[in-house]
């Protein structure tokens, strides 16, 4: 019995269609992946057999069939022919133009152009530049290969389509080949190779990159991510799992609704079988007595189900669905479509600033830190080494969360960590056993300690260290050196002498609301200076506590200082403390002061522990910890699973994998070129300091921080004064920055030559951000 298009829904249909539609589907929407045509182009003995002979299937169709399972939305779409063998494509596409071109001038309908291998590319490009296609449709049944289902990519989309595109800023709708999909070798290296050479050329990857078996959507997907330029269309795919490796993969802005229409209008499925799929409809033979219970329904409200279940699954919300369902397409046909007023980068950032103390919680992610014109402050999504902003913009990211981020942004391990703690359970009257796992691994690491204690921060974890010392010693006074959080016990160093911290934080940093009985409590010395710490230790006498210290920060410690410093405190019953906050698991292993050789009672870890899930710990010996058990200090949320269950999984991935010797080596490279950099543009008095995997740029006019900034944005980067090198970073990516780095620097040269920074730059310089000493 022949395939049959469904132009009336029964009752089970209108039952699943509320089902998958109710509170789901937004009033607008576009489909980017539809099919008008009429039958009379195709070759003979060709046409569908569920299609009417003679007859056109136009716009008016696509609005009835719309209509009748997204009642009451408004529906625009992509539209292009019905690709088949030997078809008559420039009739189709004719006709398509009738169909679509008189709409073009009010709506956002668009279309797109059947071509082969075979047609003239010059033909293909008049077309797009005098008519309402905005791109290219090939399909494998135009390839002059034997078999076409295992046809290569290049057989039906040969280069000349790309490089069309990528001139016009085109749309190219593929539909992948091949057994394997999306996880095939040949298909991977032509899409990346073709997508780095023609990035102007928009791609859609159709089906989800031809999942229809949802495994290969989870094995694939990957390999798409740090391709800008390619999204994928729902068309016609009915697993839940290919849509939800998507969202999880590709993030919701680069996952586009399609119906394919008319494919949407049978009734049938798709089911994923071992390393393929099959697709049954209730009129093949081989199909009945499959679905045991209830009916088959359209294809179109069996991959809007599946979508829905997939949006749940990821907590996806309103805006999200909206931009799946339309705005991620309207921002792919941005370059064909009318300009509409674009919000300002920075116009979500004033909006916080009225509302949000300080624009948000952290100093060094406010824009006035980087560049207050282009900075984009927002962030959609964070994968690998990858930052997208809330424009859809990526940036391959060197500043690493603000030294937050170690092992790259959406480690899977990690996240699959927090997300089995998530879904059994983050927080109840009972502790989470991760904790005990966890100690464990952390004792290990530091055989001196013998106890540890967990916040979900530096500084509050810092502030913990403090009180700890503090109830261990009966004594309050600290020496520091280097910057080590907000609490009161270190700012009360600007107590009376507003300059102590400078170079330690930033100059002039106001102590207001800090007790001024605080005052004399902490006491700052510079790092390698014997001189400067043995004042500090003199300021507070009889009552020092501790020496609170980064191992190191701008420089490696000299002539044995750390083990110095740590002799001196002991010597005068204090405690050494060492803040591994940004050093931990970076700068050495587990830390920095294993790196030196030197051993602490306390230390601190935060930030690279979880990569980007709070949490803190302090770690130290068991007398010292012990010794503090009568001190009030408690916190509720200190004690939630989430952390203790991301830190687990980051201190296990980092004892399996030589993370720190990767970012350290790769440091090296990135800091010796840097310092080449400087020596190549000696005008911008530049200067590079920091660890080789932290290094730092410092410029003589910090009004080229700012353009700096600004030119790498442009240019796809996202970076700062300080660096950060990931675990996700590899050379070639490294390399190409540096390359980026080295334009922008001599585009600053010319400027300083001429003395015209500062008006470039347009606005006040970012703020200097932290100088530490250590």
């Amino acid at each position: 019995m022949p395939l049959s298009l469904v132009t009336e829904l029964n009752e089970r249909d209108r039952l699943l269609l509320r089902r998958c539609t109710e509170g789901f589907l937004p009033k607008r929407i576009f489909d980017v992946h539809t099919h008008l045509f009429h039958t009379r182009h195709f070759a003979e003995g060709k046409a569908p057999v569920f299609l009417e002979p003679g007859r056109g299937y136009g716009m008016a169709d696509f609005q009835a069939a719309m209509s009748r399972w997204m009642p009451g939305c408004e529906v625009e779409g992509l539209f292009f022919g019905y690709p088949s063998a030997g078809n008559d494509r420039a009739g189709e596409n004719a006709w398509l133009q009738q169909e679509i071109g008189p709409l073009a001038a009010t709506s956002a309908n668009r279309a797109l152009m059947l071509a082969a291998p075979g047609d003239d590319p010059a033909e293909v490009r008049r077309l797009i530049e005098t008519s309402t296609f905005i791109g290219i449709k090939p399909y494998r049944l135009y390839a002059e290969v034997e078999d076409t289902r295992e046809a290569p990519i290049e057989s039906f989309a040969p280069e000349w389509m790309w490089e069309i595109c990528h001139h016009h800023h085109g749309v190219l709708m593929l539909h992948i080949m091949r057994a394997g999909g999306i996880t095939d070798p040949d298909n991977v290296e032509s899409i990346r190779r073709l997508c780095q050479r023609y990035p102007k050329c928009r791609l859609v990857l159709a089906h989800v990159a031809r999942s229809f078996n949802y495994r290969h959507a989870r094995e694939g997907l990957h390999v798409l991510a740090d391709l800008d330029n390619v999204v994928v269309d729902t068309s016609a795919v009915t697993q839940t799992g290919a849509f939800r490796a998507a969202l999880e993969i590709l993030g919701p802005g680069r996952v586009l609704w399609g119906s394919d229409y008319m494919v949407s209008e049978l009734r049938g499925s798709c089911i994923s079988q071992g390393d393929g799929f099959t697709w049954i409809h209730p009129e093949e033979d081989a199909a009945k007595g499959l679905n045991i219970f209830g009916g088959y329904t359209l294809v179109g409200i069996e991959s809007l189900m599946a979508l829905r279940e997939a949006c749940e699954d990821t907590g996806m919300n309103t805006a999200d669905i909206e931009d799946i369902f339309r705005n991620n397409a309207l921002r792919l046909l941005a370059p064909h479509l009318p300009e509409t007023a674009a919000m300002p980068p920075q116009a979500l950032w004033e909006h916080a600033r009225a509302h949000i103390s300080c624009g948000t919680g952290l100093m060094s992610k406010r824009a006035q830190s980087f560049d207050p014109v282009s900075w984009p402050t927002y962030f959609r999504q964070a994968r690998g080494s990858r930052v997208t902003d809330l424009h859809g913009r990526s940036y391959l990211d060197f500043t690493g969360g603000v030294g937050a981020i170690l092992l790259g942004y959406g480690d899977p391990d990690v996240n699959a960590a927090v997300k089995r703690r998530l879904s059994l359970g983050s927080y109840c009257t009972l502790n989470a056993p991760e904790e005990v796992e966890l100690a464990e691994a952390l004792l290990d690491l530091h055989p001196w300690a013998g106890k540890v204690r967990y916040a979900r921060g530096g500084g509050d974890a810092l502030a913990l260290g403090v009180r700890i010392a503090r109830a261990a010693t009966g004594r309050s006074g600290i020496a520091f050196c280097g910057y080590h959080g907000w609490h009161d016990w270190y700012l009360a160093a600007n107590l009376g002498d507003t300059s102590a911290l400078d170079g330690h934080l930033i100059p002039g940093l106001q102590p207001l609301g800090v007790p001024r009985e605080l005052r004399g409590t902490a006491t700052p010395f510079r790092y390698n200076d014997l001189a400067s710490f043995e004042k500090a230790l003199e300021a507070q006498g009889d009552n020092l506590a501790a020496v609170v210290m980064e191992p190191m920060r701008s420089e490696e410690p000299r002539d044995g200082f750390l083990q110095r410093v740590a002799d001196a405190v002991h010597a005068r019953g204090g405690l050494f403390m060492v803040d591994e906050v940004t050093a931990g698991w970076r700068f050495g292993f587990p830390g920095g002061s294993a790196r030196a050789g030197v051993t602490p009672d306390l230390a601190v870890y935060a930030k690279a522990t979880s990569n980007g899930i709070p949490f803190g710990a302090v770690i130290g010996q068991e007398a010292v910890m012990d010794a503090a058990n009568p001190s009030f200090i408690s916190s509720s949320y200190w004690t939630d699973g989430l952390g203790a269950a991301a830190a687990l999984a980051c201190v296990g991935k980092m004892r399996r994998l030589p993370v720190q010797a990767h970012v350290w080596s790769l440091g090296q490279h990135l800091q010796n070129q840097l310092r080449q950099l400087a020596m190549k543009h000696p005008g911008l008095a530049l200067k590079i300091g920091g660890m080789p995997c932290a290094p730092s740029l410092t410029f003589g006019n910090p009004a080229a921080k700012t353009l700096m900034i600004r030119r790498m944005l442009a240019r796809g980067f996202m970076m700062s004064s300080q660096l950060y090198v990931m675990w996700t970073h590899d050379q070639a990516q490294v390399d190409k920055m540096l390359a980026a780095l080295d334009e922008t620097l001599g585009e600053l040269t010319h400027l300083a030559q001429e003395n015209r920074l500062e008006n470039e730059a347009g606005t006040a310089a970012p703020s200097g951000g932290f100088a530490r000493l250590a």
